[in-house]
């Protein structure tokens, strides 16, 4: 009859288990900035070939999300975050809104600015993604190190 140890459930848990979850939390943070660039570009070509003056802007007010969502979670208090509405972020916004300049100039300036900031969004998740794996690792080591215990000869 085999013994089945929990050193060695503990190290198959740690020899397995903890790679999978490291590759599946991070693979949730990889595409997002990519995703929100893709989006922010969308509406800003959207600004470009709008068909009317009316349709263009509406686009152009789209861009920094519902007006009244905003004032109401500055109201209550809340975070003066990028509402849900909004399209793109608040700077990248401004540059089209309140911009000067033709209107081609101030979408191209802020599609450049958009692409900046999602460079540095990538950055940072690419950061936190190393710092989870590195963190993941270690703890996992130090939890088979824990199973496997001293030796008991």
């Amino acid at each position: 009859m085999v013994k089945i140890s929990s050193a060695r459930i503990g190290f198959m848990l740690c020899a397995f288990l903890l790679p999978g979850l490291i590759g599946t939390f991070a693979s949730f943070s990889i595409p997002a900035p990519l995703v929100d660039e893709m989006h922010q570009q969308q509406a800003l070509d959207a600004v470009l070939n709008a068909p009317n003056p009316a349709a263009q802007a509406a686009a152009i007010a789209a861009l920094s999300g519902n007006a009244a969502q905003a004032a109401m979670a500055a109201q209550a208090g809340m975070s003066n975050e990028v509402p849900d509405t909004a399209l793109v972020d608040p700077d990248t916004a401004a540059m089209v809104q309140h911009g000067t300049g033709p209107l081609p100039a101030r979408v191209a300036a802020a599609a450049a600015h958009m692409r900046v900031e999602e460079l540095r969004e990538a950055r940072d998740e690419a950061y936190k993604i190393r710092v989870m794996v590195i963190t993941l690792t270690v703890l996992g080591a130090l939890f088979g190190i824990a199973i496997m215990g001293p030796d008991k000869k």
